[in-house]
């Protein structure tokens, strides 16, 4: 877990080396001179970070395979509360 901290009154946290490391963030071993990313607060205490792939682009949220599948479970959890038929 990471901790929050006060940066001129905006709040900062870290992102672990680690993960920077597998999306290939890192050059050369080291953080590049300017990365941008995007933060959209999604709800209650909850953000998401992207960071733009070479280029600029920046897919829509509803495009991230991390929201695709959460909303995919969320439909398929009202279908089966809602007594729809699933296939088999």
């Amino acid at each position: 877990m990471q901790k929050l901290q006060d940066h001129g009154g905006s709040g900062v946290v870290t992102l672990p080396r680690d993960d920077l490391e597998k999306d290939d963030l890192l050059e050369e071993g080291d953080l590049p001179d300017e990365q941008h990313l995007d933060v959209d607060r999604l709800g209650r205490r909850t953000y998401v970070v992207r960071i733009p792939e070479e280029g600029g682009d920046l897919p829509e949220l509803a495009q991230c395979e991390v929201v695709e599948r959460l909303a995919a479970k969320r439909a398929l959890d009202l279908g089966v509360r809602r007594g729809t038929p699933q296939a088999d």
